[in-house]
């Protein structure tokens, strides 16, 4: 009795062993898949606080050696620069809002044709990568503007200040871009999990990916 209850001790402790060994390794995953994304996000946070601290003043540093009427004529560089780059994220903006609209309607109509042809889990997942889409997109564009007329004014002073503001522009639009979609994608597999009864593991990607 004591070696069949010594044994059972040592199969209770193996299997707890093994179970805390596989909640260690699911942690592992989701930090790695999970890390990335959260300091992509925090990186592409640094660079658009770069690109903010750019200031539209035509470098009255590089004026100061120059007459009045250079400093002048920069003044109303800058001033045509600045309606300019407002003129373009007007122009931005009324093409994001005409693009959702049409988005939001067309989301709407295929998630009724995807919920009969498909079920919700496919809906669900479309509507959630539409969302996450236009946020990217939105993001980009935004970047985009606010980065454009900051290169050009970098450029002036010299071409590596307009490269490095360009560069970091663009890190914020590709970086959040991938990020997003990461911890979307990994949300989304996790309410999954959580709300809906699979078959196997292969069908609830199946229903992620339509």
């Amino acid at each position: 009795a004591q070696a069949v209850s010594a044994q059972l001790s040592r199969l209770g402790r193996a299997r707890r062993a093994s179970h805390f060994a596989a909640m260690l390794d699911r942690m592992a995953v989701n930090c790695l898949i999970t890390l990335p994304a959260v300091l992509g996000l925090l990186w592409s946070a640094k660079e658009w606080i770069s690109v903010s601290r750019v200031k539209l003043d035509g470098h009255p540093e590089l004026l100061k050696t120059q007459d009045a009427k250079a400093q002048r004529n920069a003044q109303e560089i800058v001033s045509e620069m600045t309606k300019i780059a407002k003129t373009i994220q007007d122009g931005a903006m009324s093409f994001l809002f005409a693009e959702y609209t049409y988005m939001a309607v067309y989301i709407v109509l295929f998630s009724v044709v995807l919920v009969f042809f498909t079920g919700v889990p496919t809906t669900v997942a479309f509507v959630v990568g539409a969302v996450t889409s236009i946020l990217c997109g939105w993001i980009g564009m935004m970047i985009a503007v606010y980065t454009n007329v900051r290169t050009t004014h970098q450029c002036w002073m010299d071409l590596k200040s307009g490269y490095d503001v360009a560069i970091q522009g663009g890190s914020v639009m590709g970086l959040s871009l991938v990020s997003i979609g990461v911890v979307a994608l990994f949300l989304l597999i996790e309410a999954f999990k959580r709300a809906f009864v699979f078959e196997s593991t292969e069908s609830m990607f199946e229903a992620i990916a339509g």
